[in-house]
């Protein structure tokens, strides 16, 4: 997403299995310095 410099990514996938929330998406990708609404 960083080098790339994606504007937008599908994670469809792993909400939908609930492999992880949302909100712990968005606050590991946070902690990474992806920038994201919370």
């Amino acid at each position: 997403l960083v080098e790339g410099k994606a504007d937008a990514a599908l994670a469809a996938s792993i909400f939908h299995y609930r492999e992880f929330s949302i909100k712990e998406t968005k606050e590991y990708l946070r902690s990474n310095g992806v920038p994201v609404r919370l």
